[in-house]
């Protein structure tokens, strides 16, 4: 099974950028990861917020396979346990699902399409975090849920 993960912009904070990478290198030793960084179209031209949203949803919608499931991040998404979300990918492999699509949109949210596609809506807590620490954050989900598949004591 492949996992994306596509985000809107470059991380730019190097702490973030290093501790991201660990995480990658580690689950690209269990499975296939990709990263896809989406342009920011806020870098680029001045955009009303709804604008935005229309384009960065656009952009990532280019970046989606048909066939993959599609988990997008979404703060009144789903709250699950680091077993509960590891047992939601065990029951993807076991349908044969091909690849899974991680979506962190932009800082203003995402369009309504984006939002009809999803498989799962998946939320990382009540706090709010800053959209760099996110990907640490669900990498780091990710591979806790391949170490509790694998039977890998980092769980613990």
């Amino acid at each position: 099974m492949i996992i994306r993960i596509l985000w809107v912009g470059k991380t730019k904070s190097p702490p973030i950028r290093s501790l991201s990478g660990d995480y990658l290198e580690r689950l690209r030793h269990m499975t296939r990861v990709e990263i896809t960084e989406i342009r920011d179209p806020a870098a680029a031209r001045r955009l009303t917020q709804s604008e935005l949203i229309v384009t960065e949803e656009s952009e990532i919608l280019r970046f989606l396979s048909g066939s993959s499931r599609i988990v997008l991040l979404d703060e009144r998404g789903t709250e699950l346990s680091s077993l509960e979300f590891s047992r939601w990918i065990a029951g993807e492999q076991n349908r044969g699902t091909k690849e899974i699509s991680f979506v962190i949109g932009g800082p203003d949210g995402t369009g309504p399409e984006l939002a009809r596609r999803a498989n799962l809506k998946l939320s990382l807590g009540k706090m709010t975090w800053t959209h760099e620490m996110c990907r640490v954050l669900l990498l780091e989900q990710i591979y806790r849920a391949c170490c509790i598949l694998r039977k890998i004591p980092y769980h613990r």
